[in-house]
């Protein structure tokens, strides 16, 4: 599979060589990298130059970043939300304004030592993607319906992204361990190690000895033209580790008295954090033509070609098992971090939860709005119907339901803290799942 995406909604028409927009992209990423890197001096070493330094590198980040957005759009004719690429780095664009209202507003320079972090990853998944300009749209597509409804969508998962950011760090600071209980401690060790390490892995190694794999023949990782087969071991891995994760939550051992969420949330995170991290490594792979993933496989029955069932397990097994690769490393500079004490990083769990439930408070009108209402609008005008049961449209509607629950939980159940925390990240993992489903699942929305 070649790692480049395009739409298939639009016609076949003038595609113009990325110029201008992306050395301005670059330039933005580098920038946001430099000031990654200062808000990370400041928590190691509390210098106000460092956190000062940061958020100036950030500000100034956002004037190439708006003037590649303006550049693309003059190159392209339209308003540049398109593609994946177009539509994450408006994502990140939202993230970054959003990241410093917040810090203006708290005057908590610690704010951007875990926000920085969160928008660099992003730009790194959009500086794997493809960046071809098309000057082409179907006549579908050209409407200010686009620019309406994308915008929107990407302004509001822009702010569920700040929200996911501020809920891992409290789940990360929330920690611990329980204090003098190692035989506590233990268990839930070894219950994290067998359903997210032993269950994944064994399966994955047990399983093609009987012959009981998935038929993915195309699928291979290495260097091109010398990799092996691959894909059997990461759709049984893809599988293994949705089904460990679910008996992971019904394993988990509790405590007697107290809060039983403080550990099981640092867990969480950290193992959501390497297979995040995981799933840009395999990007990557796939980028340079190290990996790749099966489509399609031969239909026996119209002796054709059939899409893959097995690709969305194919692409989550990859991503766990790079992620699983590096979580030892990730592990330990995750722990140094939840000890960092609150000397050195002064954002109280209280503040964490607050600006979390903020953020998603302002992004919730704007997906509302934007995803649903003006794309209900659009599809009517687009293709007769206001809805379609197309995957992006059920994945959208999934997040609206998920978010709508968050929100509900906190104003009629008084749900806070760690339960709070850990349902806004789940729910960003509900938006990335919609975010690249039409990958896997196809639709009007699809990208080939």
């Amino acid at each position: 599979m070649q790692a480049s995406i395009t739409i298939v909604t639009t016609k076949p028409g003038v595609i113009v060589s990325p110029g201008l927009d992306i050395t301005l992209f670059y330039i933005t990423f580098a920038l946001y990298f430099a000031g990654f890197l200062a808000f990370s001096f400041y928590a190691a070493f509390k210098a106000d130059f460092w956190h000062k330094l940061g958020k100036y590198l950030m500000m100034a980040a956002l004037l190439p970043h708006t003037a590649a957005f303006l550049v693309r759009w003059s190159l392209s004719g339209h308003v540049p939300l398109s593609n994946m690429y177009e539509y994450m780095s408006m994502m990140s664009w939202m993230s970054v304004v959003t990241m410093l209202w917040i810090y203006t507003k708290y005057h908590k320079p610690a704010i951007g030592t875990f926000l920085t972090p969160v928008v660099f990853m992003l730009m790194v998944a959009a500086a794997l993607l493809p960046k071809e300009v098309s000057q082409s749209l179907m006549p579908a597509l050209r409407s200010v319906w686009l620019a309406i409804h994308v915008s929107m969508a990407a302004l509001g998962t822009g702010c569920f992204l700040i929200a996911y950011a501020a809920s891992s760090v409290y789940l990360l600071r929330k920690n611990d361990p329980v204090p003098g209980k190692k035989s506590d401690n233990s268990k839930m060790l070894k219950t994290a190690l067998l359903t997210l390490v032993a269950i994944p892995i064994g399966a994955a190694i047990v399983l093609p000895l009987t012959r009981l794999v998935p038929p993915t023949p195309d699928s291979s990782f290495g260097p091109a033209g010398s990799g092996f087969n691959s894909g059997g071991f990461f759709v049984i891995a893809g599988i293994g580790i949705i089904l460990g994760t679910i008996l992971a939550s019904y394993f988990w051992p509790g405590r007697k008295g107290g809060d039983k969420s403080g550990y099981g949330g640092w867990m969480f995170i950290a193992a959501l954090s390497s297979f995040l991290i995981g799933g840009l490594i395999e990007g990557f792979f796939l980028r340079i033509g190290w990996l790749t993933l099966t489509h399609d496989l031969p239909n026996m029955v119209e002796g054709g070609m059939a899409k893959s069932a097995w690709l969305i397990f194919e692409f989550f097994g990859a991503a766990y098992v790079f992620g699983l690769i590096i979580s030892p490393a990730l592990f330990a500079l995750l722990t140094k971090m939840r000890n960092i004490p609150d000397s050195k990083l002064p954002i109280s769990l209280e503040l964490l939860d607050e600006i979390s439930y903020k953020a998603v408070s302002l992004g919730y009108p704007l997906y509302t709005v934007g995803a649903l209402f003006a794309g209900a609008i659009w599809a009517e005008q687009a293709w007769g119907a206001f809805w379609s049961w197309d995957p992006k449209e059920v994945g959208a509607l999934i997040t609206w339901l998920f978010f709508s629950g968050y929100l509900h939980a906190r104003y009629q159940r008084g749900w806070t803290g760690s339960r709070a925390a850990i349902l806004a990240v789940a729910g960003f993992l509900v938006v990335l799942l919609s975010f690249f489903g039409n990958y896997f699942f196809g639709g009007l929305h699809a990208y080939a």
